[in-house]
């Protein structure tokens, strides 16, 4: 576990989201107005991928059952509650750096 280096700052041009793995944790980082974030990339409520979703300004919103989270801290912004699967929880968030035109996220 520690800085793991993702790629070069710039084969992520424009607004996007991206599936990485990073020692064996799916991840979805996000390129926005020259920053980039890291959550956890599969939602907490039916693991669905996050990179299929989509992204309202900080918002992320799940393709399954449409759970909302703020990618720069992972919270809950809107809960899905549906019977016996329950509710969506916090994501992880990840720490990016940018270094020498490379970005590392620390896992």
């Amino acid at each position: 576990m520690g800085k793991n280096r993702i790629g070069r700052i710039g084969d992520f041009k424009g607004t996007g989201m991206r599936r990485i793995e990073v020692e064996g944790h799916a991840i979805l980082l996000i390129h926005m107005n020259n920053a980039f974030y890291a959550i956890q990339g599969l939602c907490s409520h039916k693991n669905g991928d996050l990179s299929k979703g989509t992204l309202e300004g900080f918002v992320v919103r799940c393709p399954v059952h449409g759970s909302e989270f703020d990618i720069r801290t992972g919270e809950v912004v809107k809960n899905v509650k549906l019977p016996l699967i329950g509710k969506a929880k916090n994501l992880q968030a990840y720490d990016v750096s940018l270094e020498d035109g490379e970005i590392y996220i620390d896992v």
